[in-house]
């Protein structure tokens, strides 16, 4: 399904899978990534398990682009590593 950014981070939160307008945000429901980076992941138990690659963060900053999809989906995440 092609989504809006924040309707991609919405459908990581929700297990279903979508991408942004470019593909370059996306997700398969139970991995996000940004780029080819994977910034989410789904553990067994079904929580949301969000990689902070922002700056300050505990993951290597990639790009402003990068670091606006990890704000995106911390509103689904269940944890921000």
């Amino acid at each position: 399904m092609r989504s809006d950014n924040r309707g991609v981070a919405r459908a990581w939160g929700y297990s279903q899978s979508a991408s942004s307008h470019t593909g370059n945000y996306w997700t398969d429901g139970q991995k996000l990534y940004s780029y080819r980076l994977c910034i989410g992941d789904t553990a067994s138990d079904g929580t949301k398990v969000l990689r902070d690659h922002t700056s300050g963060g505990n993951h290597p900053y990639h790009s402003h682009t990068t670091s606006c999809h990890v704000g995106y989906a911390r509103a689904f995440a269940d944890i921000i590593d």
